[in-house]
């Protein structure tokens, strides 16, 4: 299954790139602030998925869930997500207002969850040519100079460990103590979710702190796992370990602030976080 989703992903990254370079994007807003943007490139990738979907996957039971088309399930999407066997969660354009801007920081996230569990995921910036996926042996990769003739392809450990000081954080999101070692560190935010993903599976980036949606999430979640990265619930102080739709909004946000990291960088960024402000 991971070689076809790396062909979607491939073929994302290419119209992501062909449809920026076309003059207008056709920009729409799904609410008041810029962060909100939506383009036509995000619209076309979701209904690209679902026909390549039909085409690859009609022998399995599975649910597309994006960003851009879950809406249309109202209050039957949660039921949809938990009855089939394979979800396939999407993020067709991560980092919208960047590509609107031509700034390279842009993506595409595809998360599969088997029976719940994260399973296959691909994180791809085209503009950077730099893609991280993982396959049903959990072996995970990170990719050069992805799909060209000149591709290096570097194999993740779960052994590794960062030492990079950089820190994805959403101050909005938490109140930290500042006595506590924190200068030690850098606290930074790319606006992107995918970017942030690749930093961190591939240590440039220690660990982070968010409060995303699940299609924000889902590929780099899948790939985390292999990685012996975990994703930890601030508030209510449990690790989380598969797919539970309790645990989100009926936007489909995580109802609370997470950690990405692994135990030790967790347990040190839970001991200076105050308070959760619950935003």
């Amino acid at each position: 299954m991971i070689d076809t989703i790396l062909e979607f992903i491939k073929q994302v990254g290419a119209k992501q790139l062909r449809l920026r370079r076309e003059k207008g994007l056709d920009i729409g807003y799904k609410g008041v602030q810029p962060v909100t943007m939506v383009t036509k490139t995000d619209l076309e990738i979701s209904r690209m998925f679902e026909a390549y979907a039909a085409e690859h996957f009609s022998d399995l039971d599975y649910f597309i869930l994006d960003e851009e088309s879950f809406g249309r399930y109202g209050s039957d999407v949660k039921t949809k997500m938990n009855n089939c066997e394979y979800l396939f969660v999407l993020d067709p354009l991560d980092g919208t207002l960047h590509y609107s801007q031509n700034i390279p920081l842009f993506g595409v996230s595809l998360g599969v969850f088997k029976k719940g569990k994260p399973y296959l995921g691909a994180l791809y910036l085209p503009a950077l040519g730099e893609l991280v996926y993982v396959n049903d042996k959990k072996e995970a990769y990170w990719v050069k100079n992805a799909f060209m003739e000149q591709e290096h392809l570097i194999r993740l450990h779960e052994d590794f460990v960062s030492n990079s000081p950089l820190i994805v954080d959403l101050q909005r999101h938490f109140e930290l103590d500042n006595s506590k070692n924190v200068k030690n560190y850098l606290f930074v935010d790319y606006l992107c979710s995918v970017f942030c993903y690749v930093l961190i599976a591939t240590g440039r980036v220690r660990s982070g702190m968010f409060k995303d949606w699940l299609w924000d999430m889902a590929g780099g979640w899948c790939i985390f796992r292999a990685l012996g990265y975990k994703l930890y619930d601030v508030k209510a102080g449990k690790y989380l370990d598969e797919l539970d739709t309790d645990d989100l909004t009926d936007d489909l946000k995580f109802k609370n602030a997470h950690i990405i990291g692994k135990e030790d960088d967790i347990a040190y960024l839970k001991d200076i976080i105050i308070k959760d402000k619950g935003l």
